[in-house]
């Protein structure tokens, strides 16, 4: 099963089309792949590893959290759903305080805590989804405001925003602010970093500061794009996420099967499938051909067995991957 088909089979399996043949598909090809391995990023690991109802708290009861009581600790509910657990807590050091902002005085404040070993899926009332990876927070109104869709995270999370132009998704962390319109990323926030991980659509990301200069430290993510954001120096890195993603722009899926095709051109092949900017560093390849199958393999694993076969390196520069080296002579057939 090649990138492609996978990421039709996980779209499938979101939208609820997938067949028993294909789900069998799939689990078996999550079996062979462990979490930590590249070939499968860890959310969609857990996306397909949990079949949750579309609206997990549709029957619970939920206690209302109002922002006159954030100061004061009181009485928590705990639900418990299959190891996730919704609770209230009312605690002037906990993150949620953030959240009165954007609630009023007929609104409500929700914390779910996933407690489980698995990444647990939270659907929120405008239809987006949130896979809660374990020991994580997410706070969230019960009711979004007339002009942004504002939750806050503890931990890690990865989210899959319904589209609303009108109204943009904030996810809040303690140092950092990932603002969408309707994609699909990862937020991983811990003690001394954030760090967030594009799949789908554009994202923009800032510092949450009183300082004008704070609210200026910001980018714009497209997709295979990442930041890491240092809390201590509030510096932001660029890069490439570890295992890139066909783009799903792309109209067919790309061949990579390839006899004596300019190497160069496979460049710029690779290039418009992942939306990675691929630069090489003078002329060296425009003798080179490459023969060889590439289907099955990661970006970087197509990259690094064609650079071998024709004397060439590779490395990333923020979010882009250079290209250099000696190359072929003239006439060289691979």
């Amino acid at each position: 099963m090649n990138g492609f088909e996978y990421n039709l089979l996980v779209e499938k399996y979101l939208s609820g089309t997938v067949t028993l043949e294909e789900e069998a598909m799939l689990e078996k090809y999550l079996e062979e792949n462990p979490v930590d391995s590249p070939e499968v990023l860890p959310y969609e690991k857990a996306e397909i590893g949990n079949r949750i109802k579309r609206r997990l708290f549709a029957n619970t009861i939920r206690k209302p959290l109002r922002p006159m009581y954030f100061q004061m600790l009181a009485a928590a509910v705990f639900l418990i759903i299959s190891g996730l657990v919704l609770y209230f807590v009312r605690d002037k050091n906990s993150y949620m305080t953030a959240a009165k902002a954007a609630l009023s005085d007929k609104n409500e404040a929700f914390e779910v805590k996933n407690t489980s070993r698995k990444p647990q899926r939270v659907t929120l009332e405008d239809g987006s989804e949130i896979i809660l990876q374990p020991n994580s927070r997410l706070g969230y109104p019960e009711h979004f405001g007339d002009r942004k869709r504002i939750v806050y995270l503890k931990g890690e999370a990865f989210f899959k925003v319904k589209r609303n132009p009108a109204k943009p998704f904030v996810v809040s962390t303690d140092n950092l602010a990932t603002q969408v319109l309707g994609t699909s990323f990862n937020v991983r926030s811990h003690a001394g970093s954030v760090e967030v991980q594009v799949a789908t659509g554009k994202v923009s990301v800032y510092e949450v500061g009183e300082s004008h200069a704070a609210s200026k430290n910001g980018v714009i993510l497209t997709p295979n794009q990442k930041i890491i954001f240092d809390k201590a120096s509030r510096k932001m890195e660029l890069g490439i996420v570890k295992n890139p993603l066909m783009l799903k722009t792309a109209a067919l899926t790309p061949a990579f099967n390839f006899t004596e095709v300019p190497v160069a051109e496979i460049m710029e092949t690779l290039e418009s499938t992942y939306g990675i900017n691929i630069v090489v560093e003078g002329d060296m390849l425009k003798n080179c051909l490459f023969t060889g199958d590439l289907n099955d393999l990661s970006m970087f694993q197509q990259l690094q067995l064609i650079c071998k076969s024709v004397n060439v390196e590779y490395e990333e520069r923020g979010t882009s991957v250079f290209v250099f080296g000696e190359g072929c002579p003239e006439k060289q057939v691979n």
